[in-house]
């Protein structure tokens, strides 16, 4: 006899044209993990549909969210391009690595929902609908009304996994809107203390503090998974540098190290945008990375230091000398540093946030205590998405 298992609709960061490492590695590993279950489970894809008017709307809607910045970015991004011919080559080496990746692992579990009617029609297709890990609550995510899962139907339970705000507070001309859709889940994991205290100040609903979803998975897991990485790394120590910002002081302080140690460096250069100083930055350089390579890198370096959340995740993992470096200011409107703030308040990591000293990466890091905190969470996460699964045999 075969038995009908429930399908869960899975809504996670995702874009064709993004390279970001941290975002393929937690959308699998959330899937991963609810197949894990016993549930089958499809990547919602939606493609938007928009009018002119609905164009114009969201344009003032992202403006007062402070979106221009991210549009600028983005201009900028395309003129370094025109001007840098073998930035653009290199970026789409880059490109084709991680949409193999892609094509393998989470674009097989794609259906795809073309239009907002067709995105809410398609929401009666499954037992649940899921949100999954990263920064999916942003303030520019409000009008999309995809990642608060505005879409599904009132009768189809809708769960929260890891998600986050990416920001410390809610703009007071959202709050209300925010309550809205957060009062609808069912279930709602949050990844970071701010997120939690968000919920818990404006839904009636309360939050769970659960981990990101690559911790999920043990470091023999993830072994097996990279097992197929092609990266090889037998000619010496090195330092490997994954930095997405733009901080010029982090560049200086691996190079301190290098010093101290005598190391290379194995950087992957201009993640996010064209950094000219990178040109110049490491003795590595390697651009046909795929995410399974990148957490290789990771887990064969005698040191690591980033400014980013899922590099720390799995330096952590997989048990390296690190360092982390805050990306944004302190303080500064639009930072995003609680999730790394919050990541090493759970195992009691703060040295690990340079503070001015990169020699400060050579001390050991007790591993054993750091096992037996992520073993408990882990078991906590798990049980609380399992929990939130099983309302769909209710």
């Amino acid at each position: 006899m075969v038995l009908f298992k429930k399908r869960v609709g899975c809504v996670i960061a995702y874009t064709d044209k993004h390279n970001n490492y941290g975002t393929s590695l937690q959308g699998f590993a959330t899937v991963k993990k609810i197949q894990d279950l016993g549930y089958d489970c499809e990547i919602i894809k939606y493609t938007k549909q928009l009018s002119l008017l609905n164009k114009i709307k969201l344009v003032y809607l992202m403006y007062r969210c402070g979106g221009t910045k991210d549009k600028m970015r983005i201009v900028k991004e395309r003129l370094n391009m025109k001007c840098h011919p073998d930035y653009a080559k290199n970026i789409a080496i880059r490109t084709q690595a991680v949409n193999a990746y892609k094509a393998k692992r989470l674009i097989p579990l794609f259906h795809e929902y073309i239009g907002f009617d067709a995105l809410c029609k398609g929401s009666l297709n499954y037992n649940a609908v899921l949100v999954g890990s990263d920064q999916v609550w942003t303030p520019m995510s409000l009008y999309s009304r995809f990642f608060n899962l505005l879409f599904v139907d009132d009768r189809i339970p809708k769960i929260a996994y890891a998600s986050s705000f990416g920001v410390s507070s809610i703009p007071d001309f959202q709050k209300a809107e925010t309550k809205l859709y957060l009062d609808r889940f069912d279930y709602i994991g949050v990844r970071e203390v701010k997120g939690k205290e968000i919920v818990d100040s404006l839904s009636v609903k309360k939050a769970k503090v659960v981990v990101d979803p690559t911790m999920l998975h043990t470091r023999e897991e993830w072994e097996k998974e990279i097992a197929d990485s092609s990266i090889v790394n037998d000619n010496g120590p090195y330092i490997f540098c994954y930095f997405l910002g733009t901080n010029q002081h982090a560049r200086q302080a691996v190079n301190e190290l290098k010093k101290t140690t005598g190391y290379k460096i194995i950087t992957i250069r201009h993640m996010d945008e064209y950094v000219h100083e990178d040109e110049s930055f490491g003795d590595e350089f390697p651009y046909c990375v795929d995410p399974n390579d990148f957490v290789k890198y990771i887990s064969k370096a005698t040191y690591v230091c980033t400014d980013s959340f899922h590099c720390s995740v799995f330096s952590i993992l997989f048990h390296r000398k690190f360092m982390t470096f805050y990306r944004f200011s302190q303080g500064s409107k639009g930072s995003r540093n609680s999730r790394i703030d919050s990541l090493f308040n759970l195992f009691d990591l703060q040295e690990r946030l340079y503070q001015g000293d990169i020699k400060l990466i050579q001390k050991e890091i007790d591993y054993d205590y750091v096992d037996v905190k992520l073993s408990s969470l882990r078991e906590e996460s798990i049980s609380f998405l399992r929990d939130a699964l099983a309302i769909v045999t209710k």
